[in-house]
């Protein structure tokens, strides 16, 4: 049996801007009681996920923000332990040009409060329109950069960024290594932990030719994992 459950959330383990399902919450406490770690990683900083994860009352809940970028173990604040991915000063200093372009072009637009990544939300398909044209132009200076378009926002990190280099930073802190862990997603962003995981669930078909087999909901997905013990 794999040690570890990581999940995307949002699409994944909840639909965008909702909770988690009751049932699918007693289906997650089944699994850490039969001996999985649980573990989200998301696009959203730990601080939300936190906040987000409180509410599943899990023993041991494990956070990683920003597509990697950041680690907390456990929903107490400060946490029993938080950690994050090292980055250069020359790449940071190109995401916050990127914030700077992207406010001159987009007046009062809102950011994710991230640590480190530049997380925008237009208001209107002109607005996205208007920061993919920006990003496209911009392309060559931007070479250190990832860009996820989502459909509500843009995710802009460190290229080392991401969730394969998230899980491998997670087995340093915590000895779980790839062959222990399943990894479940629904987006493009969730294939860099596909591959590193010994095992992959998809949600929905987005990500179809990718896992090891694809679930249309999450409750789906839950019951396999704790019928079969995988």
């Amino acid at each position: 049996m794999h040690k570890m459950l990581i999940f995307d959330l949002d699409g994944t383990l909840a639909p965008l801007g909702k909770g988690v399902g009751y049932e699918n919450v007693e289906i997650l406490k089944l699994l850490e009681k039969a001996g999985y770690r649980i573990a989200v990683c998301s696009g959203k900083p730990t601080y939300y996920l936190c906040g987000f994860l409180r509410q599943l009352e899990l023993e041991q809940p494990v956070m990683i923000g920003e597509n990697g970028a950041s680690i907390q173990f456990g929903v107490d604040l400060p946490p029993a332990g938080f950690y994050m991915y090292p980055c250069s000063g020359q790449t940071k200093r190109i995401l916050e040009k990127i914030r700077k372009m992207i406010e001159e072009t987009c007046d009062g637009i809102w950011f994710q409060p991230n640590l480190l990544g530049v997380t925008p939300f237009p208001r209107s398909e002109e607005e996205f329109e208007q920061i993919a044209a920006l990003l496209e132009t911009r392309r060559e200076e931007l070479s250190d950069v990832l860009i996820y378009r989502h459909v509500d926002s843009f995710d802009i990190a460190p290229k080392e960024i991401n969730k394969y280099n998230g899980l491998q930073f997670l087995t340093k802190l915590t000895g779980t290594e790839a062959e222990d862990m399943i990894a479940v997603g629904d987006g493009v962003n969730d294939i860099p932990m596909f591959r590193y995981a010994d095992y992959a669930i998809g949600i929905g078909k987005n990500v179809e030719g990718e896992t090891d087999i694809c679930f249309d909901t999450i409750g789906e997905a839950l019951k396999y994992i704790l019928d079969n013990r995988l």
